[in-house]
């Protein structure tokens, strides 16, 4: 006898509490439902109120450069001066870089005629007893007697600063002036202090036509300066023409009383 069959429905419906119940709950969609139209509503909106603003890219300067070219004539050795005093690595007058100077060397040893003799090195013996040495008591330093000095100490006496002048371009040391005017001026310590350079246009008979300042800024000093380098007079050059030259300007102290050296 076969037995009865029993539905899948009529199992579920006989099963003890202890079964557990496989199948899943049939859950509510809304909450679903409403999740999904905040998060539309808000999208919405962002979309709606926000504005993104793109700023056009800056264009670049075009990569250019300008030069100019110089002759190797007097304006043009003073235009390449006053760039390298201008530019952002002004020059500075080196005299080791100075091309007369290892000229100017040579012939001092070879009229001094003067060799450094051998250097020869002597022996000196040794005590045969080592003197011992006095020990400081506990407490008491022991400090060496000052010897006094051998050279006479200087008098001293007022001293005033006087300007100098050096070749920097257009011109050389046996061309610059033996003789120099008398400077009456007063010169403050920052004055004297200050690299000083000037670009000098003379006349054929070498008097000073122009005188321009490299150097210096609003320094108080610079007119009296100016007004003194006016009345130097350079040896003459070329018959008809005027030539730029430039010159450093230093300063060397020299007693107040007495001959001034020029």
């Amino acid at each position: 006898m076969m037995a009865k069959r029993v539905s899948m429905k009529h199992k579920r419906k006989e099963a003890p509490e202890w079964v557990f119940p496989w199948q899943g709950l049939r859950e509510s969609s809304f909450p679903k439902v409403v999740a999904i139209l905040l998060a539309g509503g808000a999208f919405a909106l962002l979309l709606t109120s926000v504005r993104i603003r793109v700023a056009a890219p800056v264009p670049w300067a075009a990569p250019k450069a300008a030069l100019i070219q110089v002759m190797n004539d007097a304006e043009g050795r003073s235009l390449t001066l006053r760039a390298r005093e201008g530019g952002p690595f002004p020059s500075r007058f080196d005299p080791a870089a100075w091309e007369l100077a290892s000229a100017i060397e040579q012939a001092a040893y070879q009229a001094a005629r003067w060799r450094p003799p051998p250097y020869a090195s002597a022996l000196r013996e040794l005590p045969d007893e080592v003197p011992r040495l006095r020990l400081a008591a506990p407490g008491v330093s022991i400090l060496p007697e000052r010897q006094p000095s051998a050279e006479p100490v200087p008098m001293a006496g007022k001293s005033l600063p006087l300007p100098t002048l050096y070749p920097l371009s257009g011109i050389n040391s046996a061309e610059m002036p033996r003789e120099m005017p008398p400077f009456d001026g007063e010169i403050a310590p920052p004055t004297a202090a200050e690299s000083w350079r000037f670009l000098l246009r003379l006349n054929p008979s070498g008097g000073v036509l122009e005188c321009v300042s490299l150097t210096g800024g609003d320094d108080p000093g610079k007119a009296a300066l100016e007004a003194w380098l006016r009345r130097v007079s350079f040896p003459p050059g070329n018959a008809g023409t005027s030539r730029w030259i430039a010159v450093g300007l230093g300063f060397t102290n020299q007693p107040a009383d007495g001959t001034h050296a020029r």
